[in-house]
């Protein structure tokens, strides 16, 4: 009896130890899911960031038209009470008229009465009129397209950005140490966006896209712990290139960005042959492997308004895959 009751004691201790075993799994899966899941929004988060700077320093917008609002304002004119208003007049006008007898024959012909009976008419009729204002607002679509786009850096937006930013790197740096991410890369990125700071304080347009270009680089090796996903590791791949001929445009290095875009093409040309992506999606792939070619043609012709179009062009659709 005291030998079955041992044996029962040790089964039941094997079954708790076993369940702890995998409530302790369950939840370190579901934190480290959490934790991925957090890093990965913010390494998205840095991307977009970076993509907006980049674009600011052409002035370049992912939509062809901004929304542009303006007041009218219109004034309205209204007669209140006229009857009365008329009445009062009259009445003043006789009462002026018999003033003016009274000071013709006090004073020999004077005309105060006369200037009495205008003045009070002119009282009683802007008594009698009022005008009101009414304000709407008109809403027009202005083009923002490359050609159409000043080139003057806005470098206040840039700055703000900036700002921005370093109040978030301290959370990001954690959280991707967290995804064991390489200490050299995260301290890599942070010492560049403090050279990044630097350079767009003294307003260096050239050295300020080299700069955001090699912050860049960053992402693709962020995501490689940060998702799973291989279609987000490809175009963080093929923006990384693009981004690097964009920043070159003002070296007109046009050797040079050949290169690069045609590494791109390389790159995107892997989720051609991609059997892991849904037939709806096939499309889009096709349609920007089309215009990331179209970028390489843009160089042959050696024009930054050219390029700068189907650059554009490509960042709608690449941002739009998915």
């Amino acid at each position: 009896m005291k030998k079955f009751k041992k044996i029962s004691y040790l089964v039941l201790i094997i079954i708790i130890a076993i369940l702890l075993v995998v409530i302790y799994s369950t939840i370190s899966a579901g934190s480290s899911k959490n934790e991925k899941s957090k890093a990965l929004a913010e390494v998205e988060f840095l991307e977009m960031k970076l993509e907006t700077m980049l674009n600011q320093m052409n002035n370049i917008e992912t939509r062809n038209y901004d929304v542009s609002v303006s007041e009218i304002s219109k004034q309205k004119q209204s007669q209140q009470s006229g009857g009365t208003s008329e009445a009062e007049s009259s009445e003043e006008g006789a009462n002026g008229g018999g003033s003016s007898k009274q000071g013709s024959s006090k004073q020999g012909g004077s005309s105060d009465g006369g200037e009495g009976n205008d003045t009070k008419k002119q009282e009683s009729s802007s008594s009698g009129n009022s005008q009101s204002s009414e304000t709407s607002k008109k809403f027009e679509l202005e083009p923002i397209g490359v050609l159409s786009t000043s080139q003057d850096v806005k470098w206040g937006n840039i700055k703000n950005e900036i700002e921005i930013l370093y109040s978030s790197i301290p959370t990001i740096t954690l959280d991707l140490y967290q995804l064991n991410v390489s200490q050299e890369d995260v301290l890599g990125f942070n010492k560049e966006f403090d050279t990044l700071t630097t350079i767009v304080k003294s307003e260096n347009k050239e050295e300020a896209l080299a700069s955001l270009s090699k912050l860049y680089e960053f992402i693709p090796k962020f995501l490689q712990n940060a998702t799973d996903d291989e279609v987000d590791k490809v175009i963080a791949n093929t923006k990384n290139d693009i981004f690097k001929a964009y920043s070159k445009l003002d070296s007109k290095n046009w050797e040079e960005i050949g290169k690069d875009t045609k590494q791109a093409i390389d790159k995107f040309s892997k989720l051609l042959s991609s059997t892991n992506i849904e037939q709806s999606k096939q499309y889009k792939i096709s349609k920007t492997f089309v215009m990331v070619n179209e970028l390489q043609n843009a160089v042959e012709v050696q024009d930054e308004s050219v390029f700068l179009i189907k650059y554009k062009n490509i960042l709608e659709e690449i941002n739009n895959i998915w």
